[in-house]
């Protein structure tokens, strides 16, 4: 019984061996084929054909073949062209010499591409540059090879047939074997009607230097309809442009003469001159076209790179647009809510004076008392949040002095908390307006004091440098990484606040560092969870310049 995962992939697996047999079959009889064709093309008084396209196919061959069948690519390409070579009458010493020789040009392409051959692809410049070395490489090792077999056997000379033999065999190889090494297809296509009208101008140009009549001077017209070609289609497109090229200016040197035309009974010049023609034809198709991919590839990603880079600029400036809204929005309901507090807070401490210049008994002005303190609280909250004002003159401030009556406005919250304040005695004096600071600095002991339940407060002042440092530790629970990272975030309340009846806003933090930031101060805040809160209130020292 077929299982479910077995079912799923039963349709994979065939299709993909499939393939492969196909390629292993259909590529050697296709070697053959274009071997029997290419010796129809046989060259007067040599041994050889004028073009062999089947040099193109064994390289298309080895470079499709996947990394461990390359070994087999060239053991079918020595038996498809031993074959092809003895099918067409040549004696069989002469038949394996030549099906040896284009193994050999093989193996050569295979050797110069190195293990970069996996994977290898026409993108850049270095690499096709690298790959021409590889076809011009292995072709004159097959020129090589094939003069000498041709020389011992049959007395062929040894020259004519290796540079007819380079030549034909290196087009072949760039052109055909080109084609199996193609990068990604390019996005943009080029229209039908271009290719008609390009194709139209190259058959015109090709007969009028390949035709009846043709001269080799007007062979550099041929050059400049590939430079169009190569610089204006896909790189695909214009390989398939010089194959054809060739083959049109080979069929009409054999069938009307041209140029380059020659007989039985001509010189040799004139086809080799042929051969060398499809052989730079080659050349350069390969070069400007993988020049022109690459440039067009670096354009598209510095393109997409521009384009992600205005993105993510829009995202910024999205961003701080609405950044700044919120602070506006902040700001102004802030300023909003602090003035609309301010009468009725003035009401209430008013009144619990007059309360408390009466005849009460101790219960009833302790009632009077916590209320005092809680709106003398949030009195400094509601200033704090008041920050447009311009601070005042800066005084000398006697920091003894001021964490004293810090101390003691803190002192019946402390107490009701269980916990204590300690200070030590500095003799510091700082250079700060000197209700910013009180205010900055009781906004961080109303802090320690609320969570320091049941423990200690301990106020300190060192000078370090030309500013006066007084920090703040408790023994609280501390606070968490991600408290801290919005410590100073107005309206911001830790879970570490959850459950304790500070009444705070979330606004104490945020206030302090503004007060200490416009006397040219700052506050930074410390902590390790479950030991505590380090605050630290900077304020400037006063120098011998400021008395």
């Amino acid at each position: 019984m077929t299982t479910p995962t077995t079912a799923g992939k039963a349709p994979s697996a065939p299709s993909s061996r499939t393939r492969r047999w196909v390629f292993w079959t259909s590529t050697p009889i296709a070697i053959v084929a274009l071997s029997l064709a290419g010796l129809t093309l046989q060259a007067p008084a040599l041994p050889i054909a004028w073009w062999w396209p089947a040099a193109g196919a064994c390289a298309w061959f080895a470079l499709r073949a996947q990394r461990g069948e390359r070994r087999w690519a060239l053991v079918a390409t020595f038996v498809a062209t031993t074959i092809a070579n003895a099918l067409s009458g040549r004696p069989w010493p002469l038949a394996l010499l030549f099906g040896l020789s284009n193994t050999i040009e093989i193996a050569v392409m295979l050797a110069v591409l190195g293990r970069g051959v996996d994977g290898f692809r026409l993108t850049t410049l270095t690499r096709g540059v690298r790959f021409v070395a590889a076809a011009l490489a292995a072709s004159a090792a097959l020129g090589i090879s094939i003069a000498t077999a041709a020389a011992l056997v049959t007395g062929a000379a040894f020259l004519p047939t290796a540079i007819v033999a380079f030549a034909s065999h290196s087009s072949a190889i760039m052109l055909i074997g080109g084609l199996a090494i193609l990068p990604p297809r390019e996005a943009k296509v080029p229209q039908a009607i271009e290719i008609a009208v390009h194709a139209a101008i190259a058959a015109a140009t090709l007969f009028l230097t390949f035709g009846p009549g043709g001269e080799t001077s007007l062979s550099f017209l041929v050059f400049a309809v590939l430079a169009a070609g190569c610089l204006r289609f896909p790189l695909r497109t214009a390989i398939w442009q010089s194959l054809l090229i060739c083959i049109a200016s080979l069929l009409f040197t054999l069938s009307t003469g041209g140029a380059f035309g020659f007989d039985i009974t001509a010189s040799r010049t004139s086809p080799v001159n042929l051969v060398t023609f499809m052989s730079t034809v080659g050349v350069f198709t390969l070069l400007v076209s993988v020049a022109r991919y690459e440039s067009r590839a670096n354009a598209a990603l510095a393109l997409s790179a521009a384009e992600e880079r205005g993105e993510a600029e829009r995202a910024r400036a999205a961003a701080l647009a609405t950044q700044l809204d919120l602070q506006r929005q902040r700001e102004d309901f802030a300023t909003t809510t602090s003035h609309e507090l301010r009468t009725p807070l003035t009401n209430i401490v008013g009144y619990t004076d007059l309360l408390l210049d009466t005849g009460l008994d101790d219960q009833q002005r302790g009632w009077l008392a916590k209320v005092r303190r809680g709106a003398d609280r949030l009195t400094a909250l509601v200033d704090g949040l008041i920050e447009a004002r311009a601070p005042g003159a800066p005084d000398a401030v006697a920091v003894d002095s001021l964490i004293s009556r810090i101390r003691a406005a803190h002192a019946g919250e402390a107490a009701a908390r269980h916990a204590s304040i300690f200070a030590a005695p500095s003799g510091l004096i700082a250079r700060a307006h000197e209700a910013d600071a009180e205010r900055a600095l009781s906004s961080l002991v109303s802090n320690a004091v609320t969570f320091a339940e049941n423990g200690a407060v301990i106020i300190t002042a060192a000078r370090i440098d030309d500013d006066i440092w007084i920090t703040v530790i408790d023994d609280g629970p501390g606070m968490t990484a991600s408290t801290l990272r919005h410590a100073f975030d107005r309206f911001y309340r830790g879970p570490e606040a959850a459950g304790r009846e500070s009444g705070g806003l979330g606004l104490g933090l945020g206030s302090a560092r503004d007060l200490a930031r416009r006397n040219g101060g700052d506050v930074t805040v410390s902590s390790d969870t479950g030991h505590g809160v380090s605050a630290v209130l900077r304020l400037p020292a006063l120098t011998n310049d400021d008395t």
